[in-house]
């Protein structure tokens, strides 16, 4: 009586709350702007020749009309259904799209809180499963007690909460579509475990961990158009500019060791002043920062704007990268980067992986213990590695010379060659850099992969996962008595290039012996 019950219950779609219509708003204006940062600079040309058109008023209320037609017609046609054994979802108006999510296939469950969401005490429900590049399933404007459960029954796990349970789950039983199977969520959160903390950071190692992950690239797109709008005449003759100008030529023009000190100051200054934004990202998204560990499954909760509580089973990370940036190496802290199935990474948005930042040698020794799932059993980063041939730069150092050579023989030495010349210098000595930085070493069961330029990483790669492995050799690596060797993942292809042909096959043998013999589903 009771599974006919429960299969009446499950048959029935349910909807969103009409506050998820914020949410769809706002998802729209981030996907316009985030596609739409190149166009910027010519935005803000426009606005220094000025828009005087009264059309700029009626577009701007158009575009607002449009994102909220979008996002009602969205929520209106959003349904989902749980059962036993999959969630079900539905959403579309012209092209209907239907997907039915195995619990088995789910890799991750994320709750998270915009800042729109937090005066009515609401969260967003990410799903996400293997072999995805997007989120498979959003459930937005959830209430607390209602998204845990859910997340309960998808994951399969005891998630620890704050609050008290009972009464506010009223809610989810009224529901007749969803109670029974939350009446089982409940009954799991009411015989929770208790959660180990692995991991907390405090601003302090945020802010640093902003320090040393500052990216000036997207900065260096949007405000070059910008900057070369600017009037430079007119800011040099101002009166700091000129003060500035007579203090230098009079402290530092005739000493050439100031002159680098000064210069070296100034570019010192300039990116801690980029940095601040890094930095104020950083702890805005993560503060307080917070990675514990219940029934194998990672739990990272932060967020002072927007409040993100992430899942990750265990055995479904397939590498673990730890990094150092050029500062991040001055500073001797690392971020560690748990790489899971491709397509399916939790920081989808930023393009990164779940992470733990600011963390030193020492913190990782006393880490790895706790979150080894494969049987690894690893207890610290290694100290060095096995170099790989020389021939692999051998074979592409050359190559940024020789355009230069050409241009020099034919044109004769000038300012363009010079300047070529410089160049493909630099770029040999960067391949230079790469190829010092590239190594090995098999520690037991895992294979650590080290690279780099001015930073480094390494790469821990548990042979009990790998999934295919594939040794290659060109006719001048049989000369030299080497191989590239490719152990593959489900989150990518790990590649070491011109190792010595005698490694390269213990590796892949051990790997063979290790997997023929494991029967677990590591996906």
């Amino acid at each position: 009586m009771q599974s006919a019950n429960m299969s009446v219950q499950t048959s029935r779609w349910a909807g969103l709350s009409a506050w998820s219509i914020i949410s769809y708003s706002f998802s729209t204006i981030r996907q316009v702007l985030t596609n739409g940062y190149a166009i910027i600079p010519f935005v803000y040309t426009g606005w220094q020749t000025g828009f005087n058109s009264p059309w700029l008023i009626i577009a701007i209320v158009g575009a607002i009309l449009a994102v909220f037609a979008y996002a009602t017609v969205q929520w209106a046609m959003f349904r989902y259904r749980l059962y036993e054994d999959k969630l079900g979802v539905r959403h579309g108006l012209i092209f209907k799209k239907a997907n039915e999510l195995p619990l088995s296939k789910i890799q991750n469950v994320r709750l998270e809180q915009p800042l729109y969401f937090r005066p009515m005490g609401l969260y967003s429900l990410v799903v996400e499963t293997a072999g995805s590049k997007e989120d498979e399933a959003v459930l937005a404007a959830v209430n607390y007690e209602r998204a845990i459960a859910i997340k309960q029954h998808l994951v399969g796990e005891r998630a620890k909460t704050q609050q008290k349970v009972g009464s506010p789950f009223t809610e989810a039983k009224n529901q007749p579509a969803q109670g029974a199977i939350l009446d089982s969520a409940l009954e799991s959160v009411q015989e929770q475990t208790q959660e180990q903390t692995l991991v907390t950071k405090g601003v302090k190692d945020l802010l640093l961990f902003g320090l040393y992950q500052n990216n000036l690239f997207w900065f260096s797109i949007i405000a070059g158009p910008i900057l070369s709008q600017l009037d430079w005449s007119d800011i040099a003759d101002t009166q700091l500019a000129q003060s500035s100008l007579q203090w230098y030529n009079q402290a530092a023009s005739s000493s050439l060791l100031y002159q680098v000190l000064i210069i070296t100051l100034l570019i010192i200054g300039f990116y801690l002043l980029l940095s601040l934004i890094s930095m104020t990202a950083a702890v805005l998204k993560y503060y307080p920062y917070h990675l514990g560990l219940n029934s194998k499954t990672l739990h990272r909760t932060g967020g002072v704007i927007a409040k993100q509580n992430d899942a990750l089973a265990l055995h479904r990370v397939q590498v673990t990268r730890f990094s150092q940036t050029l500062i991040g190496r001055l500073l001797k802290l690392w971020t560690l980067h748990f790489k899971q199935v491709q397509g399916t990474e939790i920081e989808q948005k930023a393009k990164k992986h779940m992470l733990i930042p600011s963390m030193s040698r020492a913190q990782i020794s006393e880490l790895m213990p706790q979150i080894d799932e494969s049987g690894t059993k690893p207890q610290q980063l290694p100290t060095y590695y096995n170099p790989i041939h020389f021939g692999w730069y051998w074979r592409r150092a050359l190559l940024p010379l020789l355009i230069p050579l050409i241009n020099t023989i034919g044109l004769g030495l000038n300012p363009m060659t010079e300047v070529m010349w410089a160049v493909g210098l630099a770029l040999s000595l960067a391949i230079y850099l790469r190829y010092r930085q590239w190594g090995y070493r098999l520690i037991e069961n895992t294979c650590w992969i080290h690279n780099g330029v001015l930073g480094q990483s390494w790469y821990q790669v548990p042979l009990i996962k790998v999934q295919h492995v594939a040794i290659t050799q060109t006719s001048g690596q049989r000369k030299r008595g080497t191989a590239t060797l490719e152990l593959g993942l489900a989150s990518g292809t790990q590649t070491i290039p011109y190792m010595p042909v005698e490694d390269a096959r213990e590796i892949a043998e051990r790997t063979l012996v290790i997997t023929s013999k494991d029967p677990n589903n590591w996906i």
